[in-house]
């Protein structure tokens, strides 16, 4: 059944829009993104479409439900802080609560802090697996993540889950997206393993403009950049992909290693 079925509540006040996802791992994005960067946000905007129409089907009790509320209101105040409190403590209240888990993720999301998001979705789907605007928002942080197969997954659940008008054209949007990332990847892996750095860069170019947190892609691209003696920008994408990726000790000691070799030349 359609998420946005579940109620008829509004917010009074707009929701901030939320800051570029690129914060998750700093990446560049080229000039050639920038159509992408503005639809970037659409996703986005269902999620909070969804929130002014979610109900309280959860059986919760009325102290859950005083955090949830007031947790909506701070977030349509723009209060984010204070809104992510309100639903932790409606969380450590009901812990099978999928309302307050949504409402955590989208707070998130408004923050930029989209891998937080990540599990609260999948909480939320695990909890109610009908909930085709929380699979949606899985399958667009998935397709960034570069987990391509997955994604491909979220999104074609959503389109065999009866779902709204919005919701059917922005996961077909997407799943189409996902197939040619797979078509891309192979044909980077390709050049690649026949030592044509060059068409792997490109390849690698394309890809990284939607799955901009994929950390083994953006190290696979640094090494096509040493192959062709382009340094400071394997730097960059060594850098990028050590914050994507916790504990990536083989980036770091890449980056050590180019900026010795930089310094011994000079």
């Amino acid at each position: 059944r359609r998420s946005s079925d579940l109620n008829g509540e509004r917010s009074s006040a707009p929701v901030r829009r939320p800051p570029p996802e690129q914060h998750e791992g700093s990446a560049m994005v080229s000039p050639g993104a920038c159509a992408q960067r503005a639809l970037s946000f659409f996703p986005f905007l269902l999620v909070l479409f969804d929130l002014q129409h979610e109900g309280a089907e959860c059986g919760i009790n009325a102290e859950v439900e005083k955090h949830l509320e007031m947790g909506k209101k701070l977030l349509a105040a723009g209060q984010l802080a204070d809104a992510l409190s309100q639903f932790h403590t409606a969380i450590d209240g009901d812990p099978d609560n999928y309302i307050a888990y949504y409402r955590r993720a989208t707070v998130y999301l408004a923050m930029g802090k989209s891998k937080a998001a990540l599990p609260d979705l999948s909480r939320v789907i695990e909890l109610k697996p009908d909930f085709t605007s929380a699979r949606l928002q899985r399958g667009h942080l998935l397709l960034k993540q570069g987990k391509l197969d997955e994604a491909e997954d979220d999104f074609k659940k959503v389109l065999r889950s009866n779902p709204s008008e919005l919701e059917e054209k922005e996961a077909s949007s997407q799943l189409v997206k996902a197939d040619e990332m797979q078509r891309v990847r192979s044909e980077a892996l390709s050049a690649y393993s026949q030592h044509d750095y060059q068409t792997a860069e490109n390849a690698l170019n394309i890809i990284l403009e939607i799955c901009v947190w994929d950390a083994e892609l953006r190290e696979l691209r640094a090494e096509c950049y040493i192959q062709e003696g382009e340094l400071g920008k394997a730097i960059n994408d060594l850098k990028v992909a050590s914050k994507l990726k916790s504990d990536n000790t083989v980036a770091f000691y890449k980056v050590s290693k180019i900026c010795y070799e930089i310094g011994r030349a000079h």
